[in-house]
């Protein structure tokens, strides 16, 4: 399966990453490849503990992602 994640810098300079498809499942890190290691682990371990207790595993729901250019104000 494969899940749209979104990325974003805390204001310590670490970098989150989290699925919308899963709450909870997120992860983090120093750089964007360690936050991408880290969200992927974390929807691993949400998958396989949610099909352990016999929890339905929502199908991902992403078409795209995309930046958006805006003019300033």
């Amino acid at each position: 399966m494969r899940y749209a994640v979104v990325y974003e810098r805390a204001k310590d300079g670490s970098i989150w990453g989290y699925a919308p498809d899963i709450p909870g499942a997120t992860g983090a890190g120093d750089t964007l490849e360690e936050a991408r290691e880290s969200v992927t682990t974390g929807l691993a371990l949400w998958i396989e503990t949610a099909r352990e207790r016999g929890i339905p595993v929502p199908a991902p729901t992403a078409v795209s992602t995309e930046f958006v250019e805006v003019p300033a104000a």
